[in-house]
């Protein structure tokens, strides 16, 4: 399976989305979509789950092959709509490598949803038990905000190192999950 990122700005993701399961025969890719994340905002000491984009501006493409990927590409400068957004830097396409694609897929799961990992602290305040999917990436955590609730990962992604703020819920917030 091979996977690409379409670059669009922030904010386009799904329009982007809508517009090639809408213009773009479904044989001729697997799957085009946003991973999202759960992310949870303390508002007047209560917690409120919401989604949002992980990385802003990106949609995620998966194809059976290269032969489909080729096809995919040259129906959609095909489309008029597609190939003007193309030429004024609407959207661009970057294959991507199989362990970026690998790491995506285990954090976000079928769903391509990164959920809320659990963390636990003990009396000292230190972090003693971590749940998927922020545990398997947990020799990259560089920092908790537990105020904001998130964890930041360190991880090398299209080929550079990211920073990749996690949605992270404490014990106060076992009411909303789990």
């Amino acid at each position: 399976m091979l996977w690409y990122l379409l670059k669009t700005w922030a904010g386009k993701e799904e329009e982007l989305v809508k517009t090639i399961h809408r213009a773009v025969p479904q044989e001729m890719y697997e799957e085009c979509f946003v991973i999202y994340q759960e992310r949870i905002w303390r508002k007047q000491q209560k917690s409120i789950v919401h989604r949002e984009p992980l990385f802003s501006g990106c949609v995620f493409l998966t194809c059976k092959g290269q032969r489909f990927s080729r096809l995919f590409f040259e129906y959609l400068e095909r489309i008029p709509d597609m190939a003007i957004g193309k030429a004024c830097g609407a959207w661009t396409a970057f294959p991507m490598m199989g362990e970026d694609a690998e790491f995506l897929a285990e954090i976000s799961g079928r769903e391509h949803v990164v959920s809320l990992s659990y963390v636990q602290r003990d009396e000292a305040g230190k972090v003693c038990k971590i749940s998927d999917p922020l545990h398997s990436c947990k020799e990259q955590i560089v920092r908790y905000q537990f105020k904001k609730r998130y964890a930041m990962v360190r991880h090398r992604l299209w080929g550079e190192e990211q920073a990749i703020v996690l949605g992270i819920m404490l014990e106060e917030d076992a009411e909303l999950k789990h």
